[in-house]
């Protein structure tokens, strides 16, 4: 009785709680040219709720156990396709098909518990693509520079039987898929960095899978700013001048009546 209530106790305090790690993250370093699919695996010690696979910022597979469909993969630059092999209890595992160059980045494996009690852990590991680059479509007309609510253009031309998708900073605009141009209006939020810059990519599928992509750049109209401080600096550089010439008059003024 004294054990049994000694059992109770612990796991009443957490004494035996499972922890909630990422034991290890399985993703190759370098990936050689004559190769164009790896596999990557997540494992962990965890009672999860979601577990998510993340290459930079975006998201491109989804598991969710106990749940149907438990899986779902989202399609990323650089990775023509996502296959699941095994995903259960104590690790997940992909396999990545139809690389390019554009699949090289950050590759990042998320656990979650969102239900009581709230947890989570993350882990990160960078893979190199080397030789992979695909035929890629041409993409031009997009402006050097943007301003507030002016309008973005781009017009992408790919094979005859390809569709087409755009993506702006990594993230497809779902509205504008198949579409040979883009549009939308400039807002200052997505263009990013310092200075600021927005990345517009046109992607080409065929039967589903990557083929090719192209980007280009913009800048942010800020013509002005660097000659209103200029101004800014000289009014400060008159008014300090006049400061010290009317300090100078006083300092001779009281030596002389002194």
């Amino acid at each position: 009785m004294p054990v049994l209530l000694l059992l109770v106790l612990a796991c009443a305090t957490g004494t035996f709680a499972r922890p909630f790690n990422i034991t290890h993250l399985i993703v190759p370093e370098v990936v050689p040219p004559n190769q164009d699919e790896v596999e990557i695996e997540c494992r962990y010690d965890a009672n999860f709720t979601l577990l998510n696979w993340f290459k930079g910022p975006n998201e491109f597979f989804r598991y969710r156990p106990g749940t149907a469909p438990s899986t779902r993969s989202f399609p990323i630059l650089g990775v023509g396709k996502v296959e699941m092999l095994a995903c259960g209890p104590t690790a997940c595992r992909l396999k990545l098909g139809s690389l390019t160059e554009d699949a090289t980045g950050l590759y990042r494996c998320d656990i979650e518990r969102d239900v009581p009690p709230y947890k989570f852990e993350a882990r990160s590991a960078y893979m190199q693509v080397h030789g992979h680059q695909a035929r890629r479509p041409l993409l031009e007309g997009l402006a050097e520079e943007f301003e507030d609510e002016e309008e973005m253009q781009a017009y992408c031309r790919g094979a005859p039987d390809s569709e087409l998708r755009w993506y702006i900073n990594g993230r497809e605009v779902e509205e504008m898929r198949g579409s040979p141009s883009l549009k939308r209006k400039a807002s200052r939020w997505i263009f990013l960095g310092i200075p600021p810059v927005v990345t517009v990519q046109c992607a080409e599928f065929r039967y589903g899978k990557l083929s090719g992509s192209k980007e280009a750049k913009a800048r942010w109209k800020n013509h002005n700013h660097k000659d209103e401080r200029a101004q800014e600096q000289k009014n400060s550089s008159n008014i300090t001048d006049e400061h010290l010439t009317i300090i100078c008059i006083l300092y001779c003024v009281s030596k002389i009546f002194n």
